[in-house]
C-alpha cells in the first residue's frame, strides 16, 4: 500500500527519484540528454507515492501546458517506480494521480514520450488507453522514443 503526495518540483525525495530514473534511462540507452527543461515553472504538478514507513518509491510530474502543443494539452514525465517496488501497480496508481490532476485542470488531452528500450513503460500506457501518435518535439527524430496520447476528461 502506497500513499499518494503532491509536492513541490524542488521536493529532495522527488529529486532524488528524477536522478534514478535518469540513471536507469542511461543505462539503456546510449543518449544521456536530459535537457527537456523542466523546473519548477514548468513542471505543475509532482506526485509522489511513499510506502507504509515514508519513504519515496515511485514519481511522476506533469507539464501544462505541453510544450509542443496547444493549451489544453498536459504532458507525462519522469514516471518513475524504484526497482524495488515494482509489478504492484504503484505505476499505475501515479498515472491514475497525474490524470487526476490533469482533469481538475481541465486538460482534454495528455501526451508523453517513453523509450522502444522501456516495454514496462509502453505495456502500461497501452493498458491505460493511451495510443501512438507521430513523435512530437523534441523528440520527433528520435528514432528510439516512442510517443503516446490519451484523451481525458468526460470524453477519456
Amino acid at each position: 500500500m502506497v500513499a499518494m503526495e503532491r509536492v513541490d518540483w524542488t521536493d529532495p525525495d522527488l529529486q532524488r527519484l528524477v536522478s534514478d530514473q535518469e540513471t536507469e534511462v542511461d543505462s539503456r540507452y546510449d543518449d544521456q540528454d536530459h535537457d527537456n527543461h523542466l523546473d519548477a515553472e514548468t513542471v505543475t504538478v509532482a506526485v509522489l507515492a511513499r510506502d507504509d514507513d515514508g519513504t519515496a518509491v515511485a514519481c511522476g510530474v506533469l507539464r501544462d501546458p505541453a510544450p509542443a502543443f496547444d493549451a489544453g494539452t498536459g504532458e507525462l514525465n519522469r514516471m518513475f517506480v524504484h526497482p524495488d517496488h515494482r509489478r504492484r501497480g504503484i505505476g499505475k496508481e501515479i498515472l491514475r494521480a497525474l490524470e487526476a490532476a490533469a482533469q481538475e485542470r481541465k486538460l482534454g488531452q495528455l501526451v508523453l514520450e517513453t523509450g522502444i528500450q522501456q516495454p514496462e513503460a509502453i505495456g502500461l500506457y497501452t493498458s491505460e488507453g493511451y495510443r501512438i501518435i507521430d513523435n512530437y518535439p523534441p523528440y520527433e527524430d528520435e528514432l528510439d522514443s516512442r510517443c503516446f496520447a490519451k484523451a481525458i476528461g468526460a470524453e477519456g
